[in-house]
């Protein structure tokens, strides 16, 4: 084989290969993409002081034992994003009480991991019951340090 044409075959591989490459990124980031029908909510984590913990609509606005009302409705879709804005790790969750190990609707965020400060995290949900619950940071300690607040589902 002429010397051209293996560089010719060279370059369509490597063609092909860089082209599968940013196909799969895009695909990778379309999937990491919240549904375009799920209603956006932002909450800020963070410590209001060294023994207070707290969730706000804003980082100036952290407040604790309980945070800032959460209203939704059966069968919407929601995108929860949780930033940390605080110095220690925290996370996110929608329980049946103010405690861990009971998450509603598979609203989490992090809850082993944690989010370190400095970073957020995002969750799809969507409630399937009507009722009063609660969102907590299950981080150990951090209910009782008033990281929660309350969820109310109406139909």
């Amino acid at each position: 084989m002429p010397k051209g044409k293996s560089r010719t075959g060279l370059y369509v591989a490597i063609a092909i290969i860089v082209i599968v490459i940013i196909v799969v990124g895009v695909v990778i980031a379309l999937m990491n993409q919240p549904p375009s029908n799920a209603t956006q909510l932002t909450l800020y984590a963070g410590e209001i002081g060294s023994a207070t913990y707290g969730f706000g609509n804003s980082a100036n606005s952290i407040a604790s034992n309980p945070g800032p009302t959460i209203t939704l409705k059966v069968g919407t879709t929601y995108t929860m994003t949780v930033k940390n804005v605080g110095t220690m790790p925290h996370a996110w969750e929608i329980s049946s009480q103010k405690a861990t190990g009971s998450v509603l609707f598979g609203a989490q965020i992090a809850p082993t991991s944690y989010l370190a400060p400095g970073s957020s995290g995002s969750v799809t949900f969507t409630p399937n019951q009507t009722g009063n619950f609660y969102y907590i940071c299950p981080f150990p300690g951090h209910v009782a340090l008033g990281m929660w607040g309350t969820v109310v589902v109406t139909s």
